[in-house]
């Protein structure tokens, strides 16, 4: 059941949307989950090659001055590899942070993303096709969880609202008998695979 099995939700901040036009991730945030409960945390900010803009600096509320003695992209990313091991990941709008988790994988030679990926953007336009919006903003206040709009945007804060979103979506995949990751890989849009070693669909 997968609503009892251990998987980690995660968010990434970056310098931009692009991670094959040469962005890199600012800060790595993550909650590892077991039957609903948070049972561990990855909190990483990351010092990026070139000095992040002010627009990027407005949105996340990260700054240069923060950035300027933290550890290099490579270190983090090494670092969490070794933190999810291979459980399943969990992020919304997954294909973006994927994008950059690969590029980061390819960039420092760390081999394939093993992970079975869930997107919660996917899942809650399969759960609530008849709404319009999917964002997360939209979302916590649909599942009714506390948030906080001006911490919105820093990764960590991000992927805690995220995996109470996504455990309150499994107590309603459960009443249509999808209980598992192999229940849900028939949904392509909402289980995604990140196994192959190039640049190809990132």
């Amino acid at each position: 059941m997968l609503v009892d099995d251990t998987y980690v939700v995660f968010d990434l901040e970056t310098t931009g949307l692009h991670a094959n036009e040469g962005d890199s991730i600012i800060e790595i945030g993550a909650v590892k989950m077991s039957k609903g409960q948070i049972i561990d945390t990855f909190d990483e900010l990351i010092k990026p090659p070139t000095p992040i803009s002010d627009e990027i600096s407005n949105i996340t509320g990260i700054t240069n001055e923060m950035l300027k003695n933290k550890d290099k992209e490579e270190i983090v990313v090494r670092k969490f590899k070794d933190w999810i091991a291979d459980l399943p990941l969990v992020a919304h709008n997954a294909k973006f942070d994927m994008s950059f988790l690969k590029m980061a994988y390819l960039k420092y030679d760390l081999g394939r993303i093993p992970n079975t990926v869930i997107d919660t953007l996917g899942l809650s336009r399969y759960l609530e096709s008849n709404e319009k919006y999917h964002n997360l903003a939209t979302l916590v206040i649909r599942y009714n969880i506390p948030w906080d709009e001006e911490k919105h945007h820093r990764a960590n804060y991000d992927a805690e609202g995220t995996a109470l979103i996504f455990y309150k979506m499994l107590k309603k995949l459960s009443l249509n008998n999808i209980n598992t990751i192999n229940d849900l890989k028939e949904y392509r849009t909402i289980v995604l695979k990140y196994n192959v070693k190039s640049v190809e669909n990132i």
